[in-house]
Order: structure tokens, then sequence, then C-alpha cells
């Protein structure tokens, strides 16, 4: 099992994303444990099902299991998430909580992991293109020597979570852009690792009051000044 807290920041109807990177013969499963406060059963643990949706890839010849559960937080819900992994290198498993405020938890996607591509033998990768609201961009690498990721222009909150896996180490990197239906560009790391993994994922997001989009750069499709967005 493999557990992490939720920030002590997380609030009523916040938007969590939960990512596990395991490796086994078997996808690792979302749960949510929840002390009790009731005198009577504090410190037993009831489990919950978290996930909307719940989509796994996998990053072959390694058999690096990524998968993503995205729900809105309750109280009832408890203040970590935990994930059933398997396999004898689980220990290492390494999970990544991220919330989001002003979300959409109406529109949570069917499933959260939009699309995953892989590479061996990097020091970079292009980014797929964005999808609607926030694009929500994670990167797992197995590598003995990597220490640092650029993320391109335009990219906020980055987020990052260590593990190991035999004599790997497995590091996870997210950081999020706006939606556009173009490449963000390339994310760049400070040295080639043995296999790279980049997951894109959809934070649905709430329409602005004005009825009008986020003018994105580039964008000639749904970002047009004057017409979807407008300069005030």
């Amino acid at each position: 099992m493999a557990t992490v807290s939720l920030p002590d920041t997380v609030r009523l109807d916040d938007t969590v994303v939960s990512i596990c990177a395991s490796y086994g013969a078997s996808d690792p499963a979302p749960r949510l444990m929840l002390a009790s406060d009731s005198p009577q059963d504090r410190g037993v643990e009831t489990e919950f099902a978290p996930l909307r949706a719940a989509f796994a890839a996998v990053l072959d010849p390694t058999k690096l299991r990524l998968k993503v559960s995205m729900f809105a937080w309750h109280p009832s819900k408890g203040r970590a998430v935990s994930w059933r992994v398997s396999g004898r290198k689980d220990a290492g498993a390494v999970v990544m909580n991220l919330v989001y405020r002003q979300a959409d938890n109406t529109a949570l996607p069917v499933e959260a992991l939009v699309d995953y591509k892989t590479a061996t033998a990097t020091d970079r990768m292009t980014l797929q293109a964005g999808s609607d609201y926030t694009s929500l961009y994670v990167a797992v690498a197995l590598s003995r020597d990597l220490t640092g990721t650029r993320w391109p222009a335009g990219f906020t909150d980055t987020a990052e979570a260590f593990g190991r896996f035999g004599d790997l180490q497995v590091h996870m990197m997210a950081a999020h852009t706006v939606g556009a239906p173009a490449s963000p560009g390339v994310l760049q790391l400070d040295s080639t690792v043995d296999q790279l993994g980049t997951a894109l994922i959809t934070v649905p997001g709430r329409a602005n009051a004005d009825g009008h989009g986020v003018w994105i750069l580039g964008d000639q499709a749904a970002s047009i000044l004057g017409k979807t967005t407008y300069l005030e």
C-alpha cells in the first residue's frame, strides 16, 4: 500500500488529482483511507472509492504503470489517498496528489488520462497538444542521474516526487498550463534517461462569467481576439 496525505489547504469541492506510478504485473488501484474521529472508532480505517475515473498506462518494456484518479473532495473522504500496488518492486511506488480549486466537478472526465506516450534513451519530449480548460502534464522518467527538468514557457505550479525501482531512480514531474490544440513545447531533461513517459490529463474548468474564454496564443480555432476573447 502506498499512501500520501492531501495538502492541509484542501477544501470542500476541491478537485483532487492523484497519480500513482508503480512497477508490477497489475495496475495500481486507488483507495481513500479515513481514520474515524469518533471515540469508539478512532484509529479504525474505512475504505472509500474516491475515483470517478481511473485510467492506466504502461511504460513498456519496463512495466512501469501509471494510473490517475480524479475526484471532488469532501471531508468524509479523509485526508489521504492510498493506492493498492502489487509486485516485488512496489515498495518504491511513487504517488503525487495535486489539488485544483474552481474546477468543474460536474464535468469530471470519464478517463482522466487523455493521452500517454513514451520514449527511450532521450533527454527531451515534445508534449502532446493540450485539451480543454487546464492541461496537466505528468512526466515519469527512469534514470540513474536525472536531477532537473525545464518545462516550456507558460507552465505553472510544478511538482516533483521521487522513488526507486530496482537500481533506477523514478522521477515524477508535473506542471499545468491552459488547454490549446497545439503542443505547448518541449519538456527538456538535464540528462539522457533510460525511459520517459508523458501523460496528458484534463482538469475541467468553469466558464468565465463573461462567457468568453481565455486568450491562448497560437490557438486560431477557439481563441480569437474580438470573437471568443476580449481584452479589457
